[in-house]
Parts: C-alpha cells; structure tokens; sequence
C-alpha cells in the first residue's frame, strides 16, 4: 500500500502531483501562470540545485518532510510546493518520465524560491513529447 500513495508520500501530495501533472500536459498557449496550473493551495514552490541533500532542503525551507525527495542528476525536475509548514506537492524526476521540465534559470545559492503571490509565468514550448517551461522573471 506504501507505493500506492506514491512510495512515502502523503495521500494528499500524490493527489496534488498527479493534479498538477495533468494540468502541465494540458497547456495548450504559449504561455501560463504557475498559479492558474495548480489546483491546491501553496504559499512557496521551491526548486534545488542537483544534489542538495533533504537535510539542506528541511533546513531552507524550515521543516522535516517525509515527502522530500533528493534529485540524483543534473537531469532532473525537483518542484517542492509548501503551504505553511507542509509539503503540499512534491515534483522529482527525469523530464522523459515526468513529460514535462520547468526552468527557473540560474540558482542564486542551491535553490529558487517562488512565492504564489508572485504569480509565476513561463514561456511554454513542446519538444519530443516534453513541455518545457521556463520562468519569466
């Protein structure tokens, strides 16, 4: 039952990736605000450089989550949603697994933080079957 609920994770935060994943494939413009593609609520969305370890990931975003997970390659999407003081969905894997790739460009440190308020948007475009997205800041 542990793999069910997607190995570890919350019940919850597996409804809430497998929501936003469907979402992410079906963009159909150009362009999208990372809010009207998230149908959960989030105060921050963090991304990682390759290799930050879920320690460093619990100590910058100020709590221990079982649903953190630690990119492996230089390869890899790692999208960590938080509202308050909890994982609310949490994105890692190869864009040809996952279909999709955000880019939120240059890491300031070893990581991104986006604030919903903020109202992200990125430049959308299709390549192989993948969706790429990158942030406009």
């Amino acid at each position: 039952m542990l793999c069910f609920t997607g190995c570890g994770k919350s019940s919850i935060v597996s409804e809430n990736n497998s929501a936003f994943t469907k979402a992410v494939e079906a963009i159909t413009t150009d362009e999208v605000a990372l809010n009207d593609i998230t149908a959960f609520d989030w105060d921050t969305v963090y991304t990682f450089s390759p290799y930050t370890s879920k320690e460093s990931i619990e100590e910058i975003i100020g709590f221990k989550s079982n649903n953190i997970e630690e990119t492996v390659s230089e390869g890899m999407t790692q999208l960590l949603f938080v509202k308050g003081e909890e994982v609310v969905c949490s994105i890692c894997g190869y864009d040809s697994n996952l279909g999709y790739k955000f880019s939120f460009g240059a890491y300031n440190g070893n990581y991104i933080a986006v604030s919903n308020d903020d109202n992200a948007s990125f430049a959308v475009n299709a390549s192989d079957g993948i969706v790429y997205l990158t942030y406009h800041k």
